[in-house]
């Protein structure tokens, strides 16, 4: 196991001991092989010192380990796809299930299908998990998560880079890509979304650049699904005004 080592980043001036009990600053250094920035990090997303008064962490970092170990590939150092898989069975949801894009994003994973030990690690101590069971009765909370505004933005954000992931150099989305996750997040949100769909795969078929993903979320919250209050001297992509002129008369011919 590695000896402590000095780090120089702003919460390293802090020290475990000086936060929290000698006995539980050992247990979070020995949980993180003794790296500083790390075990900080596990005491402030857990809570800070008023989640730990009594001295016990809330999660129990070797079972949080355990339960990598049992998903990891043969590296040792992540959960790969196969992993995950597994995973979802034993947490009784499909891999294309919204919520485990929103543990993703809870654990600031930044592969697609994939957990590093330090995401998986933090990310358990973060959701107060240190067992499978504890992990399923959380789901409800991070599905209902997203349905604050400012939450879903944030979430819908994280998601162009993690779904970029799987295309490693190109700072554009796969139009394929782009529209399976769209559908993934938007259905129930968007109104138009078969629509935009359609369009894109008929008119478009070119990648999705950053601006675009996020502008679209913006039209699909500002804008009726008649289109009727569309403003084209607006700031919206050129995309959009194809869309909205490709669209209105599909939505009038169908109104008649």
């Amino acid at each position: 196991r590695a000896s402590p080592t000095n780090h120089t980043g702003p919460r390293a001036r802090l020290s475990v001991p000086a936060l929290c009990s000698e006995r539980l600053a050992s247990q979070l250094l020995a949980a993180f092989d003794w790296n500083l920035e790390l075990a900080l990090d596990a005491f402030f997303t857990n809570g800070g010192l008023g989640d730990m008064a009594d001295g016990t962490p809330p999660t129990d970092t070797s079972k949080i380990a355990a339960i990598f170990d049992r998903y990891k590939d043969a590296s040792g150092e992540k959960i790969d796809v196969e992993g995950t898989q597994r995973l979802c069975e034993d947490l009784s949801i499909a891999p294309t299930d919204v919520v485990l894009l929103v543990l993703a994003w809870q654990m600031q994973a930044k592969v697609v299908l994939e957990f590093t030990r330090e995401e998986f690690t933090q990310g358990m101590a973060a959701l107060g998990c240190d067992s499978i069971d504890a992990l399923k009765t959380k789901l409800p909370r991070l599905r209902a998560s997203i349905d604050d505004p400012e939450e879903f933005r944030s979430f819908y954000q994280y998601a162009f880079d993690y779904a970029r992931s799987s295309e490693p150099g190109q700072k554009s989305l796969a139009l394929d890509t782009a529209v399976e996750m769209w559908r993934l997040l938007l259905t129930g949100r968007f109104a138009l979304i078969e629509q935009w769909i359609t369009f894109l795969n008929e008119q478009h078929k070119h990648a999705i650049p950053r601006d675009t993903w996020a502008l679209l979320l913006e039209f699909s919250t500002q804008v009726r699904a008649d289109l009727s209050d569309y403003d084209e001297d607006g700031a919206w992509p050129v995309l959009l005004d194809d869309f909205v002129a490709w669209a209105r008369p599909k939505l009038i011919s169908r109104e008649d």
